[in-house]
């Protein structure tokens, strides 16, 4: 990949930490870094640093890593030991740039901006969240002053992933399998803090200068520690910021992971809500409000192939520009410090029942020297020891890191095919309780044999935390059901039987909107039945007849169409990118003969035939259809008849159409009578 920067200089990069410094490759090469070692103590993640990098260093010596010929560390160690990581590499000298968080308790930030202020070389934090898209477009608009000074922000980052707790990042179980992840086991959402604050501060400007958070003590299961000693609940905080503004910060886990952010400014707000961001405008509450498509800045395009949605490429962009050009970047020790700060004092406040912190600046040594020596941490979870006896018999428990990830895997999707199937009667897409059941079926020999192996652990050591943990994931999968004989073959006729009630449920809303319809128009059709693709070199639109329907007939599947859509029998669901033509067919009965209108809606080359009649042949696709396109007049006799089209797919440009009946008004009749077409699968 061709270089960014207008220089020749490269710098040569080590990797400290395997796992998470392997996805960052790509960018790497691209922004003049030269990756000449790594170090990990496992051994299988050095085995796949070699393979991508033939030729660097690989060790698990810190030591010879940082005596190598490295300019600078891209720092991915444990969380908790960052900050005497950096100082290491710091002290080595070297540039360094940490994952998040920067250090663990305030001593030892003290010691790393002094480390970082006496060595003289780059040090940024690693935090991505900022430079999304969405968010860069916001930190642009906001330092134009478009959204005038700060009132008030929410920003999440709750995200459950228990699963981490046992494995390492690239998914293999912990070994030994009888521990824990080091940190992941046991560290407070508080600390994990800086992917919700960094975004607000980097759009806004502003640091945080005080915060206050309440204790939360609801624990989910199959977490070592308890909601406050882990990740294992929800960690909210209110914070202060540097103008007077308040601002919520949600961190945690919960049964619902969530990364909205709404902030508000004196002169307009934004909104950022399952990705799509939102600007209401006009400096009152009750303004407009509008949907932005933000654009990058100049390197978007390549920064968007990149993880996280291009934070990955942002933080490396601007750590190699500080230490090629001296431009410093937007996370440098002090705001790293500002953000770090937040989260332990955040959990501290939490443990003292809700008790305010000022957050120190430590820009200033006067502010510093008052926590030089504060060491206040989180107590940590023994995660060699800590989940079964010392007189264990390991060859029974080195099985449960494997087990309790398989686990929590099959428990979890378990649990969303029993809690579809329960809400399917009130779901938008019914058919997404036979998704949640077609993936169980696929994992009932996995399911099954993790069940086993917890129940042994279980047995051998019922009051251990490893016990403890398995059996919250084990009795979450009802073994009671799952572990009959026959599941298998039941959940085989629950899916048959799911797929009936689905259907049911589709024709009861279909018939409900219907009714929703005006008194002179019938309900759309609803239920059509669609033939394969045919290429263009065997049948054109225009040579389509009345009798090309009955040679393909046997081709013909059943076709619903989709409630959302009032009726739009989408073909492009089943051809997104070919050409050709798609025939369609379905029957209605008429209650009275008369005089009719046939409405079509469509977005395609179409002809219609009713009775094998042609009736309507229009070859120019239009985008957006609209439901009632096309006005075809028709006499019909009272019985049941053939509505049938011939779509052009148009390279998957055009999606269908719509049909449906208009009853024309007689003067003479004051209302409307109920004679509508009955449509019939």
């Amino acid at each position: 990949m061709k270089s960014i920067f207008k220089t020749d200089r490269r710098i040569k990069l080590g990797i400290w930490g395997l796992g998470r410094g392997l996805s960052f490759y790509d960018s790497l090469r691209a922004l003049n870094f030269d990756i000449v070692a790594g170090c990990d103590f496992n051994q299988h993640m050095r085995d796949r640093f070699a393979e991508v990098n033939p030729g660097a260093l690989a060790t698990d010596d810190a030591d010879r890593f940082l005596a190598s010929d490295i300019e600078a560390v891209l720092l991915a160690t444990y969380c908790p030991g960052h900050a005497d990581d950096a100082i290491r590499c710091l002290q080595a000298g070297k540039h360094v740039l940490s994952e998040v968080t920067s250090f663990h308790t305030l001593a030892e930030g003290v010691r790393l901006v002094e480390a970082v202020e006496k060595s003289g070389k780059v040090y940024n934090l690693a935090e991505n969240y900022p430079f999304s898209a969405s968010n860069m477009w916001l930190a642009r608009k906001w330092k134009e002053g478009f959204f005038g000074d700060l009132m008030y922000a929410e920003y999440e980052y709750v995200h459950e992933c228990r699963v981490l707790a046992y494995i390492y990042i690239d998914g293999s179980p912990i070994n030994p399998g009888n521990q824990t992840h080091s940190w992941r086991s046991w560290l407070n959402g508080h600390y994990y803090n800086t992917h919700s604050p960094g975004p607000m501060m980097h759009i806004t400007g502003l640091r945080p200068t005080r915060v206050t958070a309440l204790p939360a003590a609801v624990t989910l299961p199959a977490y070592p520690l308890t909601a406050l000693q882990s990740m294992s609940g929800i960690a909210p905080s209110l914070i202060n910021m540097s103008n007077g503004s308040v601002v919520r910060n949600l961190m945690g886990a919960t049964t619902n992971d969530t990364h909205q952010q709404r902030i508000w400014g004196t002169r307009a707000g934004a909104e950022i809500i399952d990705g799509k961001l939102r600007v209401r405008v006009g400096a009152t509450g009750h303004g407009q409000q509008v949907e932005i498509i933000p654009h990058w800045d100049d390197l978007g395009d390549l920064a968007a192939k990149t993880g996280h949605g291009g934070g990955d490429f942002w933080v490396l962009y601007y750590f190699a520009r500080n230490i090629l050009f001296g431009e410093p970047g937007p996370f440098d020790i002090y705001k790293a410090s500002d953000c770090t700060l937040q989260g332990i004092l955040a959990y501290r406040s939490s443990v003292e029942n809700g008790k305010p912190y000022d957050i120190p600046d430590f820009r200033d040594p006067q502010q510093r020297d008052i926590w030089r020596n504060d060491h206040f941490a989180q107590p940590k979870f023994d995660h060699r020891e800590g989940l079964f006896p010392k007189d264990q018999d390991k060859d029974l428990t080195l099985h449960f890191s494997q087990t309790i990830r398989d686990l929590i895997t099959c428990a979890t999707t378990y649990r969303a095919y029993r809690d579809a199937v329960q809400l399917i009667n009130d779901l938008s897409d019914p058919a997404a309780a036979k998704t949640a059941a077609v993936a169980l079926q696929a994992k009932i020999p996995l399911l099954n044999s993790c069940q086993a192996m917890a129940k042994r652990i279980i047995d051998r050591y019922p009051d251990s935390v490893g016990a403890r943990v398995l059996r919250e994931m084990y009795e979450m999968s009802e073994p009671q059901i799952s572990q009959r004989p026959d599941f298998t073959k039941t959940l085989s006729r629950e899916i048959t039987r799911i797929e009936r009630v689905a259907l049911k449920i589709e024709k009861r809303r279909h018939a409900e909107a219907d009714k929703r319809t005006t008194p002179w128009i019938s309900g759309f059709a609803h239920q059509w039945k669609i033939s394969r693709l045919i290429p263009k070199n065997q049948l054109t639109l225009s040579a389509v007849s009345g009798n090309t329907f009955k040679s393909i007939r046997p081709d013909w599947t059943e076709f619903t169409t989709d409630v959302q859509y009032h009726g739009l029998v989408n073909a492009h669901t089943r051809y997104p990118d070919q050409d050709g033509i798609v025939l369609l067919t379905t029957r209605f009965k008429a209650a009275r003969s008369g005089k009719w209108n046939l409405m079509l809606g469509h977005d395609a080359g179409i002809k219609a035939f009713v009775d094998g009649r042609e009736v309507l042949f229009d070859p120019k696709r239009i985008n957006p259809a609209l439901p009632d396109r096309s006005r075809v007049p028709l006499k019909l006799a009272r019985g049941t008849h053939t509505l049938a089209l011939a779509i052009d797919t148009d390279m998957g440009k055009a999606w269908g159409a719509y049909a449906r009946f208009e009853i024309p008004k007689d003067k003479r009749v004051k209302k409307a009578v109920p004679v509508f077409p009955e449509w019939m699968a």
